[in-house]
């Protein structure tokens, strides 16, 4: 059984004159909810073994709000992909994985819901159909998935165990 944490990055500031989309920063929003996220992740036990994260600000803001007070976080490869590609490029990196290990893949929208919306093709159909529909910032799906080896994995194969939006944390 391998397991898959699919995290678009927190709420960001908007896009200003002067700063590129990749050294945008999280808002005051995205800074307050990385702790009830990173609470949620402790509290159901979800821990990913190895971290593929986004080299944008807002992706690497997003990775250190959830590993503040951790210092066993895992290995992380920031990869330009994650930013620039889309949803395939993402399951690429999936499939390339040669360790069977739990990984978090901290990204950005549409690729990340995508990604998500392909992979999960079982699991509550109330939480089913709220990832059909919007993927909003600091979201975080987790997936499982019957098989051995990340190389196996085929599209909707996955079956969705958790769907943790900011909103319904902050309620």
């Amino acid at each position: 059984m391998l397991r898959l944490f699919i995290l678009r990055h927190a709420k960001s500031s908007w896009a200003t004159s002067g700063i590129s989309d990749a050294q945008r920063s999280l808002n005051e929003r995205g800074l307050n909810d990385l702790p009830k996220i990173a609470k949620a992740m402790s509290v159901r036990n979800f821990r990913p073994e190895y971290i593929y994260c986004s080299p944008a600000k807002r992706t690497r803001m997003t990775l250190s709000g959830l590993f503040v007070n951790d210092a066993s976080m895992p290995a992380v490869t920031f990869s330009e992909f994650l930013y620039s590609g889309g949803a395939q490029a993402y399951l690429d990196a999936i499939i390339a994985h040669d360790h069977a290990e739990s990984l978090l893949f901290i990204g950005h929208n549409p690729s990340v819901h995508m990604l998500a919306h392909q992979l999960a093709g079982r699991g509550d159909p109330a939480k089913l159909d709220e990832l059909a529909i919007k993927y909003p910032t600091g979201t975080l799906s987790i997936i499982d998935f019957d098989i051995d080896a990340w190389s196996d994995l085929t599209v909707g194969s996955g079956v969705l165990i958790d769907f943790i939006k900011p909103r319904s944390l902050r309620e």
